[in-house]
């Protein structure tokens, strides 16, 4: 039997770090175009729109600004954009945002684009340029509401031109409730984006549609349902501001669901109060699991790197292979995707003589295999091959992990 050592990689380790700290980009509507549920002048209709500049912690504030902080604080850059004003928009009162223009930026640099108080109307070239920037790689979360709006329909409007390309509706507020693990909110409860969560709660909140067929190419989970009753975006009137009607939630509505397509992904989230500064309208990042929800939601939409082994060991004294991923594998790595065979002959380590189990941490995944004593003494190669393996955000690794060890 060889003497005790740590397994040599036939092929080095590539590091899940990246050039640069992950870029996220905050999308807000346009100075004076929120607030026609509340405001009553131009400061409210401004304030309405939830900016990461906006520190203020006086009751009913509608800033994001601990949201920011918690996000610098694990490591991201975080950066705002707002809509322009429309060409000839009066000098005060409400108005509505101009688009930006997308496809006149390098939207590569971002690792996640918030849709976060826009309102605007988006022409078919911004959405093509947004479209693109997620299937190769980008990731895009999208959160309504109606006071980032001068209607009732300007932000769910502004919002739908982009999920329709996902098969998405976002929905109109409606709604005041928290969702809860105990309660069996949860639809996914093991997926790691509720590592950490156990409730979190919503303040007027726009849930959203999941299709029964989503549209070819893209793949879509219902994370969290939604509860009571929801708002179709549906209105037709102006004398109401363009208010849809009620109806219950059914299992096709959900306050929070996730979406791949190409090699991006997109979120959409029930609700901005969630993560308002401390005294915020309604609810706060300081609530419930709230702020655990947010460090976990932003780290999904914005990760685009496949999974990588980051220890891996071979302890000949108990005959156990130990490795640690820097991910969660998400129940993508099975028993049938490892290889265990002898280097010199090919011939494969029976499956009756070495057990495999995995577990799963926030962030991590870790797997053992142990082999039995019957196997006799040999150079052996362990193997996961190619585009076997994908994270959370479904990020799927493209190249082999093989290491060799010795019986």
């Amino acid at each position: 039997m060889s003497t005790a050592r740590f397994c040599e990689p036939l092929e080095p380790l590539e590091r899940r770090t990246l050039l640069a700290a992950p870029v996220i980009l905050f999308v807000r509507g346009a100075d004076r175009s929120g607030g026609f549920l509340e405001a009553t002048n131009d400061a409210g209709r401004t304030e309405q729109l939830a900016d990461i500049n906006n520190a203020s912690t006086t009751s009913g504030n509608h800033g994001w600004a601990t949201l920011a902080a918690t996000l610098r604080g694990a490591g991201y850059v975080v950066e705002q954009m707002a809509e322009p004003l429309e060409a000839g928009a009066p000098a005060t009162g409400q108005t509505q945002g101009a688009h930006i223009k997308f496809e006149t930026m390098n939207l590569s640099r971002y690792n996640a684009i918030v849709f976060g108080s826009n309102n605007a109307k988006y022409p078919t070239a911004s959405v093509e340029a947004i479209t693109n920037y997620i299937k190769n790689g980008g990731g895009a979360l999208f959160i309504s509401d109606a006071n980032f709006g001068s209607s009732w329909r300007d932000a769910p409007d502004s919002d739908q031109a982009f999920l329709t390309r996902v098969g998405l509706k976002v929905q109109q507020d409606n709604g005041v409730y928290a969702l809860t693990r105990a309660g069996g909110d949860f639809v996914k409860p093991t997926h790691p984006v509720l590592f950490g969560v156990d409730s979190f709660d919503g303040e007027g909140v726009s849930p959203l549609v999941v299709p029964a067929t989503p549209p070819a190419g893209v793949r879509i989970e219902r994370i969290v349902g939604a509860r009571t009753k929801t708002r179709d975006n549906n209105g037709m009137t102006a004398s109401n501001k363009f208010q849809g009607t009620l109806r219950n939630v059914t299992a096709s509505d959900a306050a929070l669901v996730f979406a791949t397509t190409g090699k991006g992904r997109v979120a959409g989230f029930f609700d901005r109060n969630t993560f308002f500064n401390a005294g915020g309208a309604g609810t706060n990042i300081n609530r419930f699991n709230n702020k655990q929800l947010a460090l976990n939601l932003f780290r999904w939409v914005s990760d685009r790197s496949a999974p990588n082994a980051i220890v891996q060991s071979y302890r000949p004294t108990t005959r156990e292979i130990k490795m640690t991923f820097d991910d969660n594998l998400y129940g993508s790595l099975v028993r049938g995707d490892i290889t265990l065979k002898n280097r010199t002959t090919g011939a494969l380590i029976p499956n009756d003589r070495w057990t495999f189990t995995l577990s799963e941490a926030p962030q991590r995944t870790y797997i053992t295999i142990k082999i039995s004593t019957a196997q006799p003494a040999g150079g052996y190669q362990f193997e996961i091959g190619a585009n076997k393996i994908n994270d959370d955000s479904w990020n799927l690794r493209a190249t082999p992990i093989r290491f060799d060890f010795a019986i």
